[in-house]
């Protein structure tokens, strides 16, 4: 259930139901979050820029589910908080990045973007401070990217403002 409702929020971060088609996006068309090449993998077949336009929210919110928390371990996080931030990462920079960013973020793990027991474990003893760390070593890490990739300058507040939004350690009551 959880997880539904970080879906729906990354959904509506990601602006759906608008199709983008930024020539300097890097990942190209999108949809929610979802690009052409992985809506192209998720349907096994090559797919157009009308069929990426016309894509429904149930069938968006079941690749995000599948690739972007099942697929990689992130569903076995049990800190809302740190659930949350983490596939919003991978959502944005790929489940391998986001979970060497949570691994970096613990400090007593390996950093091999793995999502297995040894990380979940370190999760779950983390102190509170962990979605600060976590926040930061994401805008760093965009910060960064934005440096060797001048041409991305334009995307760098709002990567900002989104990782840092999870600058906090209160859980938020559901709804």
């Amino acid at each position: 259930m959880k997880v539904d409702i970080i879906l729906a929020d990354i959904l509506k971060r990601e602006g759906w139901p608008t199709y983008t088609n930024d020539e300097r996006d890097k990942g190209g068309p999108t949809k929610g979050g979802i690009t052409q090449r992985t809506l192209e993998a998720w349907r096994g077949r090559r797919v157009t820029r009308k069929e990426l336009r016309n894509l429904s929210e149930d069938e968006a919110l079941r690749i995000l589910k599948r690739r972007y928390v099942e697929a990689n371990g992130i569903n076995r996080l049990d800190r809302l908080l740190i659930q949350a931030q983490v596939v919003d990462d991978a959502v944005l920079s790929g489940p391998y990045i986001a979970i060497k960013d949570l691994q970096k973020a613990l400090g007593d793990v390996l950093v091999d973007g793995l999502c297995g027991p040894k990380t979940t474990h370190a999760c779950v003893e983390a102190n509170d401070d962990l979605p600060v760390r976590l926040a930061v070593i994401r805008a760093l890490r965009l910060a960064k990217h934005v440096t060797k990739n001048p041409d991305q300058l334009c995307y760098l507040n709002g990567w900002l403002s989104r990782a840092l939004s999870f600058a906090h350690t209160i859980e938020p009551t559901p709804p």
